[in-house]
């Protein structure tokens, strides 16, 4: 029977190896893609102010979009990379669940996300507008949570990481089409908790802002916990 120690060094490794597997290479181009995004932004706000954004749009515009992008960037090619190295079913055939395994790497992005989110939000209150970046960082990693979730969904009903991405991208270009007509209603992906209707009462919006970000989590597992079941059918994914 394994003792504590052992079980916390054997998921420690486990993690690390999530760690190298997952973010191979991709860090440096997250970083190169936050940076020139920010740039960009912040060289309209400088030269172009007229054509900016308002400060009820810095959430939005400098946490949640580019939180929800890199979701889909990290996840598109999680299972699609397995199954090119021809590596995916040597994953069914380990001591391990394929379920704690898949979950693990998902738990790397998840806190690598959270992470990018604190030093993003950090960044726009200093740079571009003044707003609770602690609590915009945490209301942004639900999308973001959201979109990694369903995009590992995506990736397994997908052969092509480029298929997975696009769907996941295609969704997100949906919501943003939707946003005028759902912004102020309680199923808003990218609902701004700090924007209180008017006319809406303190305690209802509350309520509403609680159970919007609860669904938008909950829809998350769900969609994790379809794909590892599909995964099952390996016959269908090889």
């Amino acid at each position: 029977m394994l003792t504590w120690k052992a079980l916390l060094g054997s998921l420690w490794r486990l993690y690390r190896l999530s760690v190298q597997i997952v973010f191979h290479r991709k860090i440096l181009f997250m970083c190169l893609g936050m940076v020139a995004y920010y740039g960009i932004l912040y060289a309209f706000a400088v030269f172009r102010p007229d054509e900016g954004f308002s400060v009820e749009q810095a959430l939005l515009v400098l946490v949640e979009v580019p939180g929800s992008v890199l979701a889909i960037y990290l996840t598109m090619d999680m299972v699609s990379g397995e199954r090119d190295k021809d590596t995916l079913e040597i994953l069914f055939s380990t001591s391990s669940s394929h379920y704690s395994i898949w979950i693990m790497r998902l738990f790397s992005i998840y806190l690598m996300l959270m992470v990018a989110l604190a030093v993003i939000s950090s960044a726009a209150y200093f740079l571009f507008a003044e707003f609770p970046y602690v609590l915009g960082a945490v209301n942004a990693f639900a999308p973001a949570f959201f979109m990694v979730s369903l995009t590992f969904y995506f990736s397994v009903l997908c052969r092509s990481s480029n298929a997975a991405g696009m769907l996941a991208v295609g969704l997100l270009v949906v919501v943003f089409l939707m946003a005028e007509s759902l912004q102020e209603s309680p199923y808003y992906l990218f609902m701004n908790p700090f924007q209180q209707p008017m006319g809406v009462d303190e305690t209802i919006w509350a309520e509403q802002v609680f159970f919007n970000r609860l669904g938008v989590v909950v829809l998350g597992i769900l969609s994790v916990y379809f794909a590892l079941r599909r995964m099952e059918q390996r016959e269908k994914l090889l």
